[in-house]
């Protein structure tokens, strides 16, 4: 049946830029194929540009292109495609063209589409559920950690004993019982950074009736003096607490409650219940343990950070190297999700002055290698290049310059050799970051970075992170012209 109308939803992990270029390129596709067409999105910003009931009513499918869980309770009865952002840039057009065929009647018991894992892809079921925590997350890390930052600028105070050095406290003054303010402001922001993350990896799981056992159970096992322990469990806790409960809300969800209790289930019964078993296994159980367990982990990376000046290098070179591996997909996902905990949990445990922001740094900056470095070597090495490709090229530039290493996949699909070359150059990225100490608080990942973010460390960091990034780009550049070296264009 061929599609006359059609809905869809878009959302990415971070719900800036992904989310509206696919809203884009499914809104151009069917103005092309002559097929009306709404697509709502799901950003940082909310939802916007909503479906309405009659609307979902008069689709022939419904299309959700996301790479976070999209709640899909409304669409019951609908066909259904599901498929990532990604695939929607790729070929919007074949998608919409296709869509009837492949969609699945949602029936509202789950479905399953997309067992493949591609370059790009975060079809993987495990990967959508932390990102749609880290989702809700990143505006808060954002926030408190420019906060943070700003206010601890403003920390240090010439010695009285000494006119050669500085101390570290706000002063006395109004000033300064501002900055100590907008400083606890800051750590507030962090204290709430790990319940906010579980409740939303619960919430895509167990939906909205996981939300609040989640959230206590997220700051009950991350608060220290809860647990008797000299740091909370931080961010390994709070991916248990988000998969625990979600699983335990969902198995809530699934019992024959009698008529009489179900308009109290899900705001009484299931939170009640949850909030319940979850300080039962949190305090007697796993709490202290894995407390415990993270603060040997963070103390012993910091303790080799500081102690042993191969140690950032090489996991700066490993974060790096896995943002170029698979451009969006899950091993590039798992290492800005490993790279954050690091930053959220150690800035958590030992504040600005402890916080270990280098494994941020190198993740972030790698993330603009690869397109770069494709847009680099259409323009350096043209003759190694079809004509569409070098027109690709300046595409792949816009959306590096912008932190979005899939500009690159185009390259990478076409020839799958060069992902060699773009797991190298990142790996470089990360590792020269990390050797040169660089700690990146949050902001873009590219060269605009360095405005639209917060870099510090050594002298000139901003200008340390640009020099290394496009050094990186080049190198992947030069990488590209030698696996390409053989090839001959005809009539390109």
């Amino acid at each position: 049946m061929a599609v006359k109308f059609f809905v869809a939803v878009t959302g990415c992990a971070a719900g800036i830029a992904h989310t509206y270029m696919a809203q884009g390129a499914l809104e151009k596709a069917a103005e092309e194929l002559g097929i009306t067409a709404k697509v709502e999105t799901q950003g940082t910003i909310g939802t916007e540009n909503e479906l309405t009931e009659r609307e979902i009513e008069q689709a022939d499918v419904v299309i959700i292109a996301a790479d976070i869980h999209v709640d899909k309770s409304r669409f019951v009865g609908k066909k259904i495609l599901e498929v990532d952002t990604n695939q929607v840039l790729k070929d919007a057009k074949s998608l919409i063209e296709t869509a009837s065929e492949k969609a699945v009647l949602f029936s509202g018991k789950g479905m399953k589409v997309g067992k493949n894992m591609e370059v790009g892809s975060s079809s993987n079921k495990v990967v959508k559920f932390l990102m749609s925590g880290l989702t809700d997350m990143i505006p808060i890390a954002i926030a408190a950690g420019l906060l943070l930052a700003f206010a601890n600028t403003f920390a240090f105070q010439p010695d009285p004993n000494n006119a050669d050095l500085v101390v570290w406290g706000f002063s006395d003054d109004a000033k300064g019982m501002f900055f100590s303010k907008l400083f606890d402001l800051g750590k507030i922001g962090f204290t709430l950074m790990i319940p906010i993350f579980a409740a939303g990896v619960a919430r895509a799981i167990g939906d909205k009736p996981a939300v609040a056992p989640a959230f206590i159970a997220g700051y009950m096992i991350n608060d220290a003096g809860f647990l008797g322990t000299e740091t909370g469990a931080g961010f390994l806790g709070a991916i248990i607490v988000g998969f625990g409960v979600g699983y335990l809300v969902r198995l809530l969800k699934s019992i024959p409650w009698p008529n009489m209790l179900k308009p109290v289930v899900p705001i009484l019964i299931i939170p009640l219940i949850s909030a319940f078993i979850s300080f039962i296994v949190i305090y007697y159980l796993i709490g202290q343990p894995v407390a415990l367990g993270m603060n040997s982990l963070y103390t012993f990376i910091n303790d080799i950070t500081k102690n042993y000046a191969a140690a950032p290098i090489i996991y700066g070179a490993i974060l790096g190297g896995m943002m170029g591996v698979d451009l969006g997909g899950p091993i590039n996902k798992t290492a800005i999700l490993v790279s954050q905990a690091i930053f959220v949990d150690t800035m958590a445990q030992f504040g600005p002055d402890g916080v270990n922001a280098i494994p941020q740094a190198a993740a972030c900056s790698a993330i603009a290698v690869a397109p770069l470095g494709a847009a680099f070597a259409t323009w350096l090495f043209k003759k190694y290049f079809t004509t569409d490709e070098r027109a690709l090229g300046s595409s792949a530039f816009v959306m590096g310059i912008v932190g979005i290493t899939e500009g690159a996949i185009p390259f990478a699909a076409a020839h799958p050799s060069l992902i060699i070359a773009n797991t190298i150059s990142s790996a470089i990225s990360g590792a020269f970051i990390a050797a040169v100490g660089i700690q990146f608080y949050g902001g873009i990942g590219s060269p605009l970075g360095a405005f639209i973010g917060y870099t510090t460390g050594p002298t000139l960091a901003w200008l340390w992170w640009i020099l290394i990034i496009l050094f990186s780009a080049l190198i992947n550049a030069v990488l590209y012209r030698m696996t390409l070296r053989k090839r001959v264009i005809v009539n390109g």
